[in-house]
């Protein structure tokens, strides 16, 4: 007879780690997404030149990306910490993905300055490979929690929907950008897709950590739902008196 697997919340102690790791991963993307915005549009009005918008997003990327990937760093290294079996293993797997936002602002010298490469299209495959290595690590995170006997129920779907999110925010805007510059470069539909593409990176870790939020809220959920062992034995003691 096949022995039934008990289900067990996704942190072991404590959901705070979790929960402070969703907030900081959507958080960023969200002020990430903000930045973009705003010199997008100064640089429209003729506010501030083309330059000085590079230069304003290279320099967040470069000092926001560094702050954003050490807090991930901490937070996944509590959570592995504060769990155990499936998620404790998803946790160090996923922490992979904190050098993703070091990379953003840095992927550029490392490829064509320190490793001296030389590429076509060198800022956009300096893009996918930060992209890369903040997709991954999620994808490879959240197929372990899917594949886990012991996770909920609930978190297991939500972490397989979530595989979907991070492939779809991270692949959709690399291939409509490889399209616009060196399959169809001047076409007008690759254009609109570029349009969307410029949307869908700025989900890029909002999805992701609202992802993480719902994982802890379904946990905690079933955590609550759970009885305790030593509550349950008293209440079989009381009944046989």
């Amino acid at each position: 007879m096949k022995k039934k697997v008990e289900k067990q919340p996704v942190m072991h102690t404590t959901h705070l780690p979790l929960i402070l790791l969703g907030v900081a991963m959507s958080l960023y993307g969200l002020i990430t997404a903000l930045v973009w915005s705003v010199s997008s549009r100064q640089a429209m009005r003729g506010l501030i030149t083309a330059g000085q918008q590079r230069a304003r997003l290279a320099a967040f990327e470069d000092m926001g990306g560094l702050i954003a990937g050490i807090v991930f760093l901490v937070l996944f290294v509590w959570c592995a910490v504060a769990s155990r079996r499936g998620p404790r293993a998803a946790f160090i797997v996923g922490a992979l993905a904190s050098f993703g936002p070091i990379l953003t602002g840095r992927a550029d010298g490392l490829l064509f300055d320190t490793l001296g490469l030389r590429l076509p299209a060198g800022s956009v495959i300096a893009s996918a490979l930060a992209t890369i290595v903040f997709a991954l690590p999620m994808v490879i995170f959240f197929i372990i929690l899917t594949s886990s006997r012991r996770v909920p129920r609930g978190c297991r779907w939500l972490a397989f929907g979530s595989i979907f999110l991070v492939l779809a925010t991270a692949f959709f805007p690399i291939v409509v950008t490889v399209f616009a510059f060196l399959v169809k470069p001047g076409d007008p539909g690759v254009g609109r897709m570029m349009e969307v593409g410029a949307l869908v990176v700025k989900l890029r870790y909002i999805l992701p950590g609202l992802s993480l939020l719902g994982l802890a809220a379904l946990s905690l959920q079933f955590k609550k739902k759970q009885i305790p062992v030593g509550a349950q034995t008293k209440t079989q003691e009381g009944g046989t008196k």
